[in-house]
């Protein structure tokens, strides 16, 4: 589901869009009741008033349908509340944050061993025959290198951007630290709407989360209990060598 700011903007936008058409609207049925011709200076015609009533009506329907949606939004966030999983996921959003921007200073050595190597193969290069032999191989091999580094660095992509240095008077590749929380943020929410949907499914709704705690490792353990019965909740991490970042999968049974 969209977030709640996305939607909101989609819902000003559709307001404004019917403010437009209903003054449209007006000045068309202005320019029929002088029969098409006192009136009309914009040249309004019968077609023009079926596709602005067509328009409206369909901009009518949207903003009532994004509406629903902020309204199932707004509810869905009112009811994040269980402190436990809350604090569970304020810890793996701490944890990946603290990832992305160490990643990211080990990604500027990286970038800048890779110029460096870039700039030495250029030079030469440029120097051999392209049909040597050995100069085939070893751009073959300059290419496998420049698509390791790429892959291996895909993951920090979304979140780089350049920006000019005041002091160096030069662009440099900063992280974007409020798109990586925001991204976060809404991943937050996901999981924890994943969490209480299978919660759902097993015990009914909630009715005593207390069984529940975070451990040491940041994992979610547990008991929950709902109308329905009870629930263990146990949180299976992965992270470190060759895992980009932590991830968890939270197994919910019942008790």
């Amino acid at each position: 589901m969209a977030t709640m700011e996305f939607i909101q903007k989609r819902i000003s936008g559709k307001e404004k869009e019917i403010d437009k058409l209903t003054k449209k609207l007006a000045r068309i049925r202005k320019a029929e009741a002088g029969g098409w011709d006192r009136n009309n200076p914009y040249l309004y015609s019968e077609s023009d008033l079926r596709w602005c009533l067509k328009d409206l009506e369909a901009a009518q329907e949207a903003l009532a349908k994004y509406r629903a949606e902020f309204q199932t939004a707004s509810e869905k966030a009112a009811s994040r509340n269980v402190t436990v999983i809350l604090e569970f996921l304020e810890g793996w959003k701490a944890r990946s944050r603290q990832f992305y921007t160490e990643s990211f200073s080990k990604y500027i050595k990286a970038k800048a061993k890779y110029l460096e190597r870039d700039r030495a193969y250029t030079k030469w290069v440029n120097g051999e025959s392209r049909n040597d032999p050995d100069c085939q191989r070893k751009e073959k091999e300059f290419r496998a290198y420049r698509e390791q580094f790429k892959a291996t660095w895909s993951f920090l992509a979304p979140y780089i951007t350049r920006q000019a240095n005041t002091e160096t008077h030069r662009y440099e590749e900063v992280l974007m630290v409020d798109k990586l929380n925001k991204d976060l943020d809404e991943e937050a929410n996901r999981k924890y709407d994943f969490i209480i949907q299978r919660t759902n499914a097993i015990v009914g709704e909630i009715t005593d989360a207390s069984g529940l705690s975070v451990g040491a490792k940041g994992d979610l353990n547990g008991y929950i209990i709902g109308k329905k019965g009870r629930a263990k909740v146990q949180t299976i991490g992965a992270g470190g060598y060759n895992i980009q970042c932590f991830h968890f999968r939270t197994l919910i049974n019942v008790a």
